[in-house]
């Protein structure tokens, strides 16, 4: 895995961000700044829903998904240690719903994918865990976009 797969990642998830809040904008979390309401991100609750209806959670084949991984992983997060140095946690609470699943394991991949630098502080799982979340959150990306929202080409350039 090299930056630019994680690159390759962040812009795709971006894209699939922009392409959530534009096809609904009932999916964005937003916030009232002097006037005009400012989108803030994804509320990946609402975008929850809108999977389980289509495909039931405790029913869904997670098997052949591309993006098991999500649904068997407690995500990690960053942690300040006792020492005082940084270091990854998790919580290691079941993925039960699809709300858990996308509020937590896929937006903590978003959120950590590219913040940090897994050189300056490895750990174990960090080069092998990220190799295998990146390709997940796309076919995740994919799956929502193709079979919940019936859009095959959202993912379009930026520039055209």
């Amino acid at each position: 895995m090299e930056e630019k797969d994680i690159a390759d990642f962040m812009l795709k998830a971006s894209k699939f961000e922009f392409f959530l809040v534009n096809r609904d904008t009932s999916l964005a979390h937003t916030n009232a700044v002097g006037g005009l309401i400012v989108i803030t991100g994804v509320n990946w609750t609402r975008v929850a829903q809108r999977v389980e209806a289509n495909f039931p959670f405790h029913s869904f084949d997670f098997a052949s998904s591309g993006f098991e991984i999500f649904a068997q992983t407690a995500p990690q997060y960053l942690v300040i240690k006792h020492d005082g140095r940084l270091g990854w946690d998790c919580d290691n609470e079941p993925i039960a719903s699809w709300d858990w699943l996308l509020s937590r394991s896929y937006a903590q991949l978003r959120n950590n994918a590219a913040h940090g630098n897994k050189h300056q502080m490895p750990a174990p799982f960090t080069y092998d865990r990220t190799a295998r979340f990146l390709p997940a959150g796309i076919a995740l990306m994919n799956f929502i976009a193709n079979r919940v929202f019936s859009e095959i080409d959202w993912d379009t350039p930026i520039f055209s």
